[in-house]
């Protein structure tokens, strides 16, 4: 009875310390934000930096302000977003003529798309959006951030446009127009961003409603960049004396000969990029659940649900940086509960089927980024079908062990008390009393022979209700078993 009191006292102290690290925890991740510096947070103040102070006046030495350069590729996310914020602030404190944005990218999450754009069409010094190399595209959430540029261009062989908001079905992996509510959003959006720029409005529009698409030269003689250059040196050349409106201020650019300032992601940036993408946000989620299942399962380390804390946590970080659909992340909790019912009341697969299907549901229905390029639905299908057929696998192996444990043969069938040690009581003739392990049983002489009362006899096997021992050739007294004859 003590063993199990011990058991039940460590297992309420795991549980404390488990408490105990999964606040302090989300304590670290709410407290951080607040704690650190949030320049980023603020827009850049044009008290500090006037419109253009550096891009129409040359340096002391007759050269231009340097031009800070960044590049967008791939999925715009919350940790791009970032990037580009705390570049925008960089470039101002630096003093730089303007700022570029190298563009390559196939889509984004909308609210990040937002927030860049947010921050471009009220940056305090020239922005510049340049779809490069040859062969890129800014197409959907990239579309957006082109036209907020202050002055926009593309490279000879490169695409926009194609920015009609899509979701996934919730069947699968094919992709349908959004709502009329988003898509009238977001034209009417864009549509507002191209007058502000001075681009038409109508081509803009056409982005998101038709699907429009346009090449570099098609998007020149509609108006829709300024500029077509090869590369970054003839495109700064092309707009040296290009007047543009900076914070409601005419600036010209002087941008002839600029040195250029490459900015690259920092650690914390590139860690917001990765967490931010839904795919990871899901697998993380994932894990976590599985390290807090596992480590309340695995009496004597902290291991398991601490990682389990840690990536849950992650994972809420990162689904709070894109748009979620409640029903997905419901039904993705429905699959956990039924997983964990499978585990500890087997009805051998039925919950575990119901748990695969809620959470294929679940996660396709999880995001909801009507600016994501089609190709990420599919991976992210991937991904998804791929973790419920690994969630499957293991349920399946673990009901396929508790079957074979409960269809095997109990140890007291199979060995029963052969082996055991113990004294004649009363003695055997052949049949009698023996005293084993503090227990009496009613024995017989395996031989049939009789047995003296007080020999040790060995147990080698059983007959009914009857055990059939068998002298110890080494005989000794019964107080080495711990019993009185």
């Amino acid at each position: 009875m003590s063993c199990f009191g011990n058991g039940l006292k460590t297992s309420r102290n795991r549980r404390v310390v488990s408490g105990l690290i999964l606040a302090l925890l989300i304590g670290a991740v709410l407290i951080a934000p607040h704690a650190a510096p949030h320049a980023a947070a603020d827009e850049p103040s044009p008290e500090n930096h006037a419109p253009g102070a550096n891009a129409d006046t040359p340096g002391a030495d007759g050269t231009a302000a340097p031009v800070v350069v960044i590049g967008l590729e791939g999925t715009l996310t919350a940790g791009t977003g970032q990037y580009i914020r705390e570049s925008l602030e960089q470039a101002v404190e630096q003093n730089a003529g303007a700022l570029l944005i190298r563009l390559d990218t196939p889509g984004g999450l909308v609210d990040a798309t937002l927030d860049v754009i947010k921050d471009l069409l009220n940056a305090p010094i020239p922005v510049i959006t340049y779809v490069h190399p040859s062969g890129g595209i800014a197409a959907s959430a990239g579309t957006f951030v082109l036209l907020a540029g202050h002055a926009a261009a593309m490279s000879p062989g490169t695409t926009i446009g194609a920015a009609m908001p899509v979701m996934m079905r919730p069947g699968g992996g094919e992709q349908q127009e959004a709502d009329d509510k988003t898509v009238r959003f977001l034209a009417g959006h864009i549509t507002n961003i191209a007058e502000t720029r001075g681009r038409p409005a109508e081509i803009a529009e056409r982005f998101v409603t038709e699907n429009l698409t346009l090449g570099a030269e098609q998007a020149l003689e509609e108006g829709v960049i300024d500029q077509v250059a090869e590369n970054i040196p003839a495109l700064l050349e092309q707009l040296h004396g290009r007047q543009v409106t900076v914070a409601g201020q005419e600036t010209e650019l002087s941008t002839r000969n600029a040195e250029l300032v490459e900015l690259e992601m920092t650690t914390r940036q590139r860690i917001m990029n990765f967490i931010s993408n839904p795919q990871v946000a899901f697998l993380l989620f994932m894990l976590g659940i599985y390290g807090i299942f596992f480590g309340l399962n695995m009496p004597g380390t902290f291991v398991p649900e601490t990682l389990g804390v840690v990536a849950l946590i992650l994972a809420l970080f990162g689904l709070g940086m894109f748009e979620v659909n409640a029903l997905g992340a419901v039904l993705i909790v429905v699959a956990v509960v039924l997983f964990v019912l499978e585990a500890f009341t087997p009805t051998f697969g039925f919950f575990t089927a119901g748990g695969v299907a809620a959470l294929i549901a679940g996660a396709l229905l999880l995001p909801v980024e009507p600016m994501m390029p089609s190709e990420w639905f599919q991976t992210f299908l991937v991904t998804v079908l791929g973790m419920a057929a690994v969630t499957a696998g293991f349920f399946i192996l673990v009901i396929t062990k508790i079957v074979r444990i409960r269809s095997a043969p109990t140890m007291h069938d199979t060995l029963g008390m052969n082996g055991y040690e113990g004294v004649t009581v009363d003695g055997l003739a052949p049949v009698g009393t023996v005293k084993i392990r503090g227990e009496w049983w009613n024995a017989r002489s395996a031989s049939e022979q009789p047995i003296a009362p007080g020999t040790t006899v060995r147990v080698t096997g059983e007959r009914g209700m009857e055990l059939l021992v068998e002298p110890v050739a080494d005989t000794t007294t019964a107080d080495k078993y711990g019993g009185d004859t």
